[in-house]
């Protein structure tokens, strides 16, 4: 598997994902980025973890936003018992534009953009991740949603 696609193997199952404010998709209030007027990520978004809902062939994502410009997505693997184990964890930077918030695989091109659909601060986000690849651009033309709920600490949940 190219490391293209393990790439967006990992967004697709911790969707990375990200921005705007509240459920607008729009700047937060306190515009840090009004010169070149690029989207950004409300800043509730930085608090805590985000925990993916739907599992990933029985692996959980979580996924923290950094201030610094990156996001970490964990991956876990869960256990019928319960337990679970983390496997992986991805680095990305966050790459605003016009529309929306580019993850950057280490040197790679921006291979995704995020926008915020909703957020309920300390609880709930969804956001819609559209892709770069020609072939998951016409998979996923409106791009794909993924929803998830608020933790304050790194920890999957793998009842879901």
């Amino acid at each position: 598997m190219s490391h293209y696609l393990k790439v967006t193997a990992a967004m697709l199952s911790g969707a990375l994902f990200l921005s705007g404010c509240a459920s607008t998709g729009m700047s937060p209030s306190t515009p840090n980025d009004q010169i070149n007027n690029n989207y950004q990520l409300p800043q509730q978004i930085y608090e805590g973890y985000w925990v993916m809902t739907a599992g990933m062939g029985g692996q959980a994502a979580v996924i923290n936003f950094r201030r610094d410009g990156t996001s970490y997505n964990y991956r876990f693997k869960c256990y019928a018992d319960g337990t679970y184990k983390q496997v992986g964890v991805e680095k990305y930077q966050l790459k605003p534009n016009k529309t929306a918030v580019g993850l950057q695989y280490e040197n790679e091109p921006v291979f995704s953009q995020i926008k915020v659909v909703t957020l309920a601060p300390r609880q709930k986000l969804v956001l819609n991740q559209s892709f770069s690849a020609p072939e998951l651009k016409q998979a996923y033309p409106n791009g794909q949603e993924f929803t998830y709920i608020y933790k304050p600490t790194l920890e999957p949940t793998c009842s879901l």
